[in-house]
């Protein structure tokens, strides 16, 4: 029985759009069709496939793709530089006009993408995207850790290749410590999340602990995807940050944020609860409030 094709509808400002994917016929290629996924998956989700790529990015050559990509995509370049040698400096670009929530206690995006909010997490069962489950304990490689976000609440950012690609501490505060993971690179788009098992666990990814003054203990996790080779830190551990500063960045690719507050920690916006249990991913920029904390300040 062929399988329905699969349609990414998301929330913007009001409205409900359909998602650009960029490569898109590739994608489903990849993993809609059964044949594309034998001859095609393994290849792309391998880290050499991933350098060569990253290689190229860095080229003068590459630098030739950016307007057409722009256009494409619709890139908003508000607060960036108007030209890039190569595609990797366009794709890790930075933005001058960057504003956090002025109170301390509003909770701000840390980066660009597509937003969905769980409530009542459980360490050994996590709803993460549409027709996707994964183990938090498996996730984070430490059942201590997980165990202490029962009940919890997870903030999932999904960027595109589109998007701004940098991502900023949320709250002043301390990071406590880092951890990498190695894994695979498999798309993090909703065509791969739904058709791969435990995705999130597989895939290479970072793992942050931050100590945040008006938010607690947050467990920051960097997902990496296709053709993301790299996750750059902008902090040693032990680092006093402040709120806006640089975090990180993604070298070019998908990638996927996910940051776990512990019970009590955060009440988020009504409106991302109510289109995230409707099935919807609403679309923010860095700096916009998602939510505000509850705890005593």
């Amino acid at each position: 029985m062929k399988r329905k094709r699969q349609e990414i509808w998301i929330y913007n400002d009001g409205e409900y759009e359909r998602e650009v994917i960029a490569a898109e016929k590739w994608m489903r290629m990849i993993y809609e069709n059964p044949v594309g996924r034998v001859s095609l998956l393994y290849l792309i989700t391998r880290k050499a496939v991933s350098r060569l790529y990253g290689r190229y990015c860095r080229t003068r050559h590459s630098a030739k793709s950016i307007p057409g990509f722009i256009r494409d995509y619709n890139v908003d370049m508000t607060g960036c530089k108007e030209s890039y040698g190569c595609f990797a400096e366009f794709f890790t670009r930075e933005k001058s006009d960057i504003q956090f929530p002025e109170a301390a206690g509003e909770f701000g995006s840390p980066c660009d993408g597509l937003v969905s909010v769980y409530t009542d997490i459980a360490p050994d069962g996590l709803f993460a995207a549409k027709d996707s489950t994964f183990s938090l304990t498996e996730l984070f490689q430490d059942e201590v850790l997980a165990e202490s976000y029962r009940e919890g609440i997870l903030v999932r950012i999904r960027l595109t290749p589109a998007n701004y690609h940098r991502m900023h501490f949320f709250d002043d505060g301390v990071v406590a410590e880092t951890k990498a993971i190695n894994g695979s690179l498999y798309s993090v788009n909703p065509l791969a999340v739904s058709r791969v098992a435990r995705l999130y666990c597989r895939n290479k990814r970072a793992l942050i602990k931050f100590s945040s003054e008006n938010f607690g203990d947050v467990v920051m996790v960097e997902v990496g995807a296709t053709f993301v080779g790299s996750i750059v830190h902008c902090f040693d551990n032990g680092n006093q940050v402040r709120r806006d500063q640089q975090a990180s960045y993604f070298m070019p690719g998908g990638s996927l944020v996910l940051l776990f507050f512990k019970k009590g920690a955060i009440t988020p916006d009504k409106s991302l609860l109510e289109q995230t249990a409707s099935g919807y991913e609403t679309k923010v920029r860095v700096g916009m409030p998602l939510g505000h904390t509850t705890m005593i300040v």
